[in-house]
This record gives structure tokens, sequence and C-alpha cells, in this order.
């Protein structure tokens, strides 16, 4: 009796705004911005630019292969998402702007 194995590869999906922006072949860099909206405590606004016509002053909204949109606890969240399905940190910045801290990343597609 013989035993067939089929094995399928997962391929990471990550949404922004409906594009799935780890099927784009051109794309190498990308740049997540957050913003800490909450006067206490922590409340983050992201935005994924992937050079996209963007949309001023709104958020991105990045969803699951389903579609169910993903919530963010920190920047920090948002990183390890971003790293276990197919990206790397480049460089980063923070600025205060208004009294609001905004942080900018740049991400590299993993080789």
């Amino acid at each position: 009796m013989g035993f067939v194995f089929l094995a399928t590869t997962a391929k990471a999906q990550i949404y922004a705004d409906g594009v799935n922006i780890n099927e784009m072949e051109d794309l190498t860099y990308i740049e997540l911005v957050g913003i800490n909206t909450a006067i206490w405590g922590v409340k983050m606004k992201i935005f994924v630019d992937y050079g996209q016509k963007l949309k001023v002053l709104k958020p991105t909204k990045i969803t699951d292969e389903k579609g169910k949109t993903m919530k963010f606890n920190t920047m920090i969240h948002v990183l390890n998402y971003f790293y276990q399905n197919g990206w790397e940190l480049e460089a980063f910045s923070r600025a205060t702007v208004n009294g609001k801290v905004t942080t900018s990343y740049i991400l590299r597609r993993k080789k």
C-alpha cells in the first residue's frame, strides 16, 4: 500500500486596503508609519506606503486573507506581524508632531 503526501506551502499574505502586497513581485521596500492618537495609553493609526496613491489622513486598513481587519496594540505588534509575513526592518525614525509620536519604519522584503 503506497501513500501519497501532498504538500502545500503557505504563502504570506498582507492586505493593505484590499491589495495583497506580498503578491507584488516588483515591490522591495514599503514604509509603515504609526501615529499614536491616544491622549492616554496607546491607540495606533497605521499607514502603509507601497507606492500607491495615498489618501490624505486615512489610515490603511490591514486585513488577513479572509478580509478580517487586523487590530494592533503597538507598532512592535505591527512589526512582528509584517516580519512573520515576509518583511524585515531596514531603518526607522521617530518624531513628535503636534504632540503626537510618529514612527516611520522602512521594511524590506526578506530574501
